[in-house]
Formats: structure tokens, sequence, C-alpha cells
């Protein structure tokens, strides 16, 4: 049975570029991927367990094969995209105070928009 998944706009430009390069459709080009993911994470240079010790300060990246520390700075993207709980509450407490939160108009934010 199809399932549907949510996939923000950026992937989404990457996936029909190679995909189109390819000449596979969208979901060709995921199939595709998730097939590598799947083989590089069951290959024995590859150990995901490393790379989550990593991204949790449990594993120096030095410590991880040149496959882990691609993974690695994958999810250090990931991870400053979403941002965590404390950051949520961090910035909210700084705007409650009417201090910096972050940009505006490719600016840094000094105080808090009324409007927010």
């Amino acid at each position: 049975m199809a399932k549907t998944i949510k996939i923000d706009d950026e992937l989404m430009e990457v996936i029909g570029r190679e995909a189109e390069m390819m000449s596979r459709s969208l979901a060709g080009q995921v199939r595709h991927w998730v097939r590598i993911g799947m083989s590089i994470e069951k290959s024995r240079f590859f150990d995901q367990s490393r790379v989550v010790e990593a991204l949790s300060g449990k594993l120096a990246p030095d410590a991880l094969t040149a496959g882990e520390q691609e993974a690695y700075i994958d999810g250090l993207f990931d991870a400053a995209r979403s941002g965590t709980v404390e950051q949520d509450k961090f910035f909210a407490a700084r705007k409650a105070e009417g201090l910096g939160v972050g940009l505006r108009d490719g600016k840094i934010s000094r105080e808090s928009d009324p409007a927010n």
C-alpha cells in the first residue's frame, strides 16, 4: 500500500534535478537513494550507531570512517535546520525579553518584532 510522506521544498528540488538527469521519476529517484542508504547502513564499512554516538558527543568525529563522517555532517546540518526543544525555549525567552531572536531581512535582529 502506498504511503504519503512530507519532503521539504529544498530536498524536492534536489530530487527533481537528480531524477531528471538520471531519467527517473521522482518516486524512482527516492527509491534509488533509499536502496543506496540501506546498503550503506548494512555495510561493514559503515556503522550508523557510531554516527549517532558522534552526533551525541560520545565519539570524536575523527574516529569515523569517511562514509560515516559524511553521514555525521548530514546529521549536523539536519540538526541545525530543525533546532532543538532547548533552542526553541532559549529563543522564546529572548523574544519575551525584547532581545534579538535571529535574522530579519538578512540582518541580525537586536530587538523583538512587536508584531510577533
